[in-house]
C-alpha cells in the first residue's frame, strides 16, 4: 500500500506540473515504465523533458506508470487502477513510451483512443543474455509489443535500424524521432570545477563509460571497455576509467563535463541519449558502429567510429586525449534539429497528425485505417 500511495503521490505531482500550461489544446496520456527506488517511481529523464517541451506547445501531459510489467498479478493491477486514471483525465490520445509489455497495457486500457507507440531499441533488438529465460521472456515483451502496435495508430523509433526491425506491415505507420536533449541542462561547463565536485583527479586522462544497470549491463558490452582501456594504458599510462550506473541527471552533467571522452561500446542501441547527452556538453565521443551514433558523430570532432576491436578504440581515444580538445557536439546537436524543444515540436504535429486521422474516421466510415 506504501508504494501504491508514494507512487500516486509521484504521478500527482508530476501531472499537476504538467497542466500549468496556460491555453491547452489537447492533452496525451503517457505510458511509462518505471522502476521504484525506495517505493517512489523513477520515470527516465528523457520522458519528463520531452513531456515538459510537449507541454511548452500548449498541451497537458498525464502520466500513467507501469510499476510492474512481469507478473501477471502486476500486469492486472496496472491495467486496473490506470483505466481509473485515464478515465479521470479524459486526454484526447494515449502514447506508450516503450514497446514491450508497456505498450500493451497501453493498448488495454486506451478504449476508444488512438494510441501511439514508442519503440526504443530493446524492445525490439532484446538483450543479447545467454539465458534461455531471458531468450523467452524477451521474446513474449517483443510480441506484446508489436501486437500493441498494430493496434497503433502511429509508431515512432528511435533510429532507422529499429525501423528495419520492425515487420513491413507495421512501416507505413512509422516515423523516425529521436529523443532530443535539454540543452539548457546538459552544457558545456567548467572541467575542473566538475572534477572538484565529483572527487576525482585534476591530472589523470578520464574515459568515461556508461554502464547502465541490471541486465541492461549484458548490452552495454563491458569486458570490451576494459580491454579498450587495458590497450590505452600501454601507451597512456595516466588514463582513468570512470563507470557511470544509475546516476542522477545532475551526476551525469557533473560526469559528461569533467570527462575527457565518452566510450561507447554497445552490442546495440537504438538513439543513445548519452552520446547526445555528450555532444551537447561538448564532450569527444569514441564509439563502435551501433543504433544511429554514426549518424549524429558524422560531422562531430574530435572522435571517432571504430570496429570492435580494443586496439582501434584505444588509438582513437589516444587521438581524442593528445588533442585535448573538446568536440563541436552541441553545434550539431542543433543542426540536426535534437534539440528538446525541436524534437518536442515534431512530436506534437503527430499528436496533430493522429487526431486528424481520428476525425476523418468518424466523419467518413470508408477512409482507410
Amino acid at each position: 500500500m506504501a508504494g501504491r500511495q508514494s507512487r500516486s503521490r509521484l504521478a500527482s505531482l508530476v501531472n499537476d506540473d504538467m497542466m500549468t500550461a496556460q491555453g491547452v489544446k489537447a492533452s496525451v496520456f503517457m505510458v511509462v515504465n518505471s522502476n521504484l527506488k525506495d517505493r517512489v517511481p523513477e520515470i527516465s529523464s528523457f520522458v519528463v523533458s520531452q513531456a515538459k517541451s510537449v507541454r511548452d506547445s500548449a498541451w497537458q501531459i498525464f502520466f500513467g506508470i507501469v510499476d510492474d510489467s512481469t507478473s501477471a498479478r502486476g500486469i492486472l493491477r496496472n491495467i486496473s487502477r490506470l483505466r481509473e486514471e485515464i478515465s479521470r483525465v479524459n486526454p484526447r490520445l494515449v502514447h506508450a513510451q516503450y514497446g514491450s509489455v508497456t505498450a500493451a497495457v497501453a493498448n488495454w486500457i486506451k478504449g476508444p483512443l488512438p494510441l501511439v507507440v514508442s519503440f526504443c531499441g530493446d524492445d525490439l533488438l532484446g538483450t543479447p543474455i545467454p539465458s534461455l529465460t531471458w531468450r523467452l521472456r524477451e521474446r513474449g515483451a517483443r510480441f506484446a509489443g508489436l501486437w500493441a502496435a498494430r493496434k497503433a495508430a502511429a509508431i515512432i523509433v528511435k533510429s532507422d535500424n529499429l525501423f528495419q526491425a520492425l515487420p513491413t506491415s507495421l512501416r507505413d505507420r512509422v516515423t523516425i524521432l529521436p529523443n532530443g536533449v535539454d540543452i539548457s541542462w546538459f552544457k558545456p561547463m567548467d572541467r575542473d570545477s566538475c572534477r572538484s565536485k565529483l572527487g576525482w583527479s585534476m591530472q589523470s586522462k578520464i574515459v568515461l563509460f556508461n554502464a547502465s544497470r541490471n541486465e541492461d549491463q549484458f548490452r552495454k558490452n563491458p569486458l570490451l571497455v576494459r580491454a579498450t582501456v587495458d590497450c590505452l594504458t600501454q601507451s597512456v599510462p595516466d588514463v582513468s576509467l570512470r563507470v557511470m550506473s544509475d546516476a542522477s541527471s545532475e551526476e551525469v552533467r557533473l560526469m559528461l563535463n569533467a570527462a575527457d571522452c565518452l566510450l561507447l561500446t554497445s552490442l546495440h542501441e537504438g538513439s543513445p541519449n548519452i552520446v547526445k547527452e555528450a555532444m551537447a556538453c561538448n564532450l569527444p565521443v569514441v564509439s563502435v558502429p551501433c543504433g544511429d551514433v554514426a549518424e549524429r558523430l558524422k560531422k562531430t570532432s574530435p572522435g571517432q567510429i571504430c570496429p570492435y576491436d580494443p586496439s582501434a578504440l584505444a588509438q582513437a581515444i589516444q587521438r581524442v586525449l593528445v588533442t585535448g580538445a573538446r568536440s563541436n557536439g552541441r553545434d550539431q546537436i542543433k543542426e540536426q534539429g535534437l534539440t528538446a524543444e525541436n524534437v518536442a515540436a515534431r512530436l506534437v504535429q503527430l499528436y496533430r497528425h493522429v487526431l486528424r486521422n481520428r476525425t476523418l474516421d468518424r466523419q467518413n466510415p470508408s477512409y482507410p485505417k
